[in-house]
């Protein structure tokens, strides 16, 4: 018997140690969701949409707003401020009311131009400019800066204002 009660004592030991550690493993799965993000503003509208006045000839009709059309020039318009944590990639898609060109509401002529988003000519598709995106940005975000690049102005355009209207708008790929 007393063989039997140490085996006992033997047997039950480790036992008791094991639950004198109060050690317990567990595995924790922690899950987080981080939410789409996607901005687009800009430094010359808070509503995404700006218009475009150019004046050609004599400067009375401009009132101190706009530009001169002038050949082979580029117009600053400011800069767009792009905050994107997707990886697939965005699209930067600016309307123009005027088919990509600056129009004179007197005589409906027009004057053609390119959007530079980043210095990056954007592709022209119908009625709008298109601007495809790769890749996320910094957390701050990336400025570009927004400007028109004029042609040749045509040597019979009609003097006065010449305007357009553009909205700008982002979206994911």
């Amino acid at each position: 018997m007393l063989v039997i009660a140490a085996v006992i004592m033997l047997a039950g030991i480790p036992s008791v140690n094991a639950q004198s550690t109060g050690k317990t493993s567990v595995s924790i799965q922690i899950v987080v969701y981080v939410p789409a993000i996607l901005n687009l503003t800009l430094d010359f509208s808070t509503s995404g949409a700006t218009e475009l006045v150019g004046y050609l000839g004599d400067t009375s009709d401009a009132n101190g707003k706009g530009f001169e059309l002038k050949s082979n020039s580029v117009v600053s318009l400011g800069a767009a401020h792009v905050i994107s944590n997707l990886s697939s990639g965005y699209s930067i898609v600016v309307q123009s009311m005027n088919g990509c060109a600056l129009k004179n509401q007197d005589s409906q002529g027009t004057v053609k131009y390119d959007l530079l988003l980043g210095g990056i000519p954007a592709l022209r598709q119908g009625d709008s400019f298109k601007l495809n995106c790769c890749g996320t940005t910094p957390m701050e975000g990336q400025m570009l800066p927004v400007s028109i690049a004029l042609g040749n102005v045509p040597s019979n355009a009609t003097p006065g204002l010449y305007a357009d209207n553009l909205l700008f708008n982002i979206m994911a790929n």
